[in-house]
């Protein structure tokens, strides 16, 4: 497939970033090939994505070298994509939750898993936890990002689809986090934990924690025993997940940290768990699309 072959409103699933580890965990999470996800915006050439630091236009050609992009294209007997277009242009003029980069996503992605790391696991989870941590406190102090909440990239895409009105509206079919085992995530154990200390107060932003690194001990560390692995979630990782979870509904609601409430952000994460969509969802969990070919560009 060329790239002149593209829609306005085709969705674009990108292979891992070559080199990256980040991609790598995603994609082994998700059991899909894909870690990233874009839209195509008005013209061929163009595509638009939730990526640092906001959602953004760029150019196809450039995006797409060295990957693998699935492309996938809505099975419905639909011509006009403005009304998508136009979602994500009220996204593009400065309207969308901010973004960070992929580290959240493979943040949320742990929390949202329905397994019970084990003990080596748990420490590098906590690492992923309080670097996003330290990033949202950032935000708070700086008053970056009033009243936005985090999106990743293929929950931008499914928005886009979701608001611009019925016809369009995507559905996500035994889903990778719904569809796992009946084991309870890291989320739900927060929720009935009560916090028995906070970091937030020597957290900063200018840790020198490196996300790739981070998310290599991660995928080096994981296998499918651990995923399988039953056992005690530590209190210093659940405390560490309040912690975020405080910092997020501050964001969120643009409060100050003290009048923040780890419960409900808490509550805020639990209920986006349900409609939590990711890049290997789109590619194959979405009976609404179908896939028409894939690109790659050297």
């Amino acid at each position: 497939m060329d790239v002149r072959d593209l829609r306005a409103g085709d969705i674009l699933l990108f292979s891992p970033e070559e080199g990256s580890w980040i991609s790598k965990a995603i994609t082994w999470l998700t059991d899909a090939p894909v870690s990233h996800a874009a839209m195509t915006y008005q013209l061929p050439t163009k595509l638009v994505e939730e990526t640092p630091p906001a959602v953004r236009v760029a150019n196809a050609t450039v995006r797409f070298v060295d990957r693998t992009v699935h492309v996938m294209r809505l099975h419905k007997p639909i011509d006009d994509f403005k009304p998508v277009m136009d979602i994500a242009a009220k996204y593009l003029n400065g309207e969308a939750p901010y973004a960070m980069n992929n580290l959240y996503l493979l943040g949320i992605i742990l929390l949202y898993k329905k397994f019970t790391p084990n003990d080596k696991t748990q420490k590098i989870i906590l690492k992923i936890l309080r670097s996003l941590t330290e990033r949202l406190l950032d935000a708070i102090n700086q008053m970056k990002y009033p009243d936005k909440h985090p999106m990743v990239c293929s929950q931008f895409v499914f928005e886009c689809y979701q608001e611009a009105g019925k016809a369009y509206r995507l559905s996500i079919k035994n889903g990778v986090i719904q569809s796992d085992s009946t084991r309870p995530n890291l989320l739900n154990k927060a929720f009935k934990h009560t916090r028995t200390s906070s970091q937030l107060q020597s957290l900063t932003a200018t840790s020198d924690s490196d996300d790739e690194a981070l998310a290599k001990q991660l995928y080096e560390a994981m296998d499918d025993e651990t995923l399988m692995a039953t056992g005690v979630v530590s209190d210093e990782l659940l405390d560490a997940i309040h912690d975020f979870a405080q910092t997020l509904h501050a964001v969120s609601q643009e409060l100050d940290l003290d009048k923040a409430d780890p419960r409900q952000g808490l509550a805020v994460l639990q209920a986006q768990s349900s409609m939590f969509v990711t890049p290997g969802d789109l590619l194959r969990h979405c009976p609404d699309l179908r896939h028409v070919g894939d690109i790659k560009l050297k």
